[in-house]
């Protein structure tokens, strides 16, 4: 997120079926897969970046349901999901985020839509696709070109910062049935797109994950879902909807802030090697799938660098390099200093790949770097952990686990 970086990009698969009747525990299995096995930093640091500044604008813009700017990019730290629209079903693919909440596909032959080559959804063709109109629900929960009495409820929506305008999603609200696994889930609303502009891979859309009403989250009405990002990119990693509260050894749970517009949790401190530095606090810390490295915003990033640095004199330092400010020779063979994060309630103590990373052949960095605005735990801090988002009971729960037993 240079040469392509996949540490984490993913493709979320669901596996499809004949769509049979709802699930009777309203619960529904994906699974995600890399869809490159290299990992390159660089590219990463750039792509978590550019996220990390479309992230804190669109939160300083927020009011409401103000969905200003959030840029998503399938490079560096995005999810390609794999599922179906329609009766009969119509496969696609699309970029799935936890950092935003409308489900929109492209429709017809949309000759204005980004990326072109991409297969679309042709509303013709299902007998299960009917369009929302002005008066329901998820159109007043979404910015509408509206007016009253309307039949169809049109939209922009954005995901560019304000100065730049063209990464956006046009087109109106339609009602279909998704399917998700073995199991057809009908009446989720989506966006019909008829005209796009931005980097969205080379999907057909996006399925948000957030936790407004618009999002495929919400819309189940799972009340939870979780996931565990195995670190071995031949194997699959589970993603879970309506999953059940972790159980067994080492399970961790912390709250998440109410007056976030993310999944954001309180980090109170960070342990490196013997010394504790302070966290983040009430500023919170956000678990986000679609950034690759992790940030830390001041004071904490300098004096957990500082802890880093001051346990590490025997290793010989390297120059810094794209945004990596703790860099040292690795040619030979290296002990890294621990590091946990103590959040309100529970602590994360991170194996040693989530959080030092090589960024070439001979050299490794401290995958944290400084960020002018938002703390974020990316998705190289969350491998090999199974973590599950309580959307209803605002908990976020976390479990260290093999992903290939889940």
């Amino acid at each position: 997120m240079a040469a392509r970086s996949s540490m984490l990009v993913v493709v979320i698969t669901f596996l499809l079926a004949a769509p049979p009747a709802f699930s009777e525990h309203g619960r529904f299995r994906a699974t995600m897969t890399r869809t490159e096995p290299a990992t390159n930093l660089t590219r990463a640091a750039h792509k978590s970046h550019k996220r990390l500044s479309m992230l804190a604008a669109r939160l300083d813009a927020a009011s409401g349901t103000a969905q200003t700017p959030l840029q998503l990019d399938s490079g560096g730290g995005a999810y390609d999901m794999t599922f179906s629209i329609g009766t009969p079903p119509q496969q696609l693919s699309a970029l799935a985020d936890t950092g935003s909440d409308l489900i929109w596909a492209k429709c017809g032959a949309c000759t204005r839509c980004v990326p072109q080559g991409s297969p679309s959804y042709y509303p013709n063709k299902s007998s299960s696709f009917s369009k929302l109109p002005c008066s329901s629900g998820l159109c007043s929960d979404l910015t509408s070109q509206c007016s009253a009495g309307g039949a169809e409820c049109d939209y922009k929506y954005s995901y560019g910062l304000a100065s730049d305008p063209h990464h956006y999603t046009q087109g109106y609200l339609g009602s279909e049935t998704f399917t998700l696994g073995s199991d057809a889930v009908p009446g989720i609303g989506f966006g019909c797109t008829t005209m796009s502009e931005g980097g969205y891979g080379s999907g057909s859309g996006l399925v948000g994950l957030g936790s407004g009403p618009l999002s495929l989250v919400s819309q189940l009405n799972v009340g939870a879902f979780s996931y565990c990002l195995t670190s071995d990119a031949a194997k699959t990693s589970p993603l879970l909807f309506g999953s059940g509260a972790l159980t067994g050894a080492g399970v961790q749970s912390t709250p998440l802030l109410q007056t976030s517009t993310y999944y954001s949790v309180n980090l109170e401190s960070i342990s490196i090697g013997a010394a504790t530095t302070p966290g983040t606090g009430s500023s919170g810390i956000i678990f986000d799938s679609g950034t690759t490295v992790a940030f830390l915003a001041e004071p904490a990033y300098t004096l957990a660098k500082a802890a880093v640095l001051s346990q590490t004199t025997n290793l010989t330092m390297a120059p810094g390099r794209d945004g990596y400010e703790v860099c040292f020779q690795t040619s030979g063979a290296v002990v890294f200093p621990s590091m946990v994060l103590h959040f309100d309630g529970g602590d994360m103590d991170l194996p040693t790949q989530n959080y030092f990373g090589a960024v070439d052949d001979t050299v490794s960095c401290w995958i944290v770097q400084k960020s002018p605005s938002l703390s974020i735990v990316g998705n190289i801090m969350q491998m090999n952990f199974h973590i599950r988002y309580d959307v209803e009971k605002s908990m976020l729960s976390f479990q260290p686990y093999n992903c290939d037993n889940l």
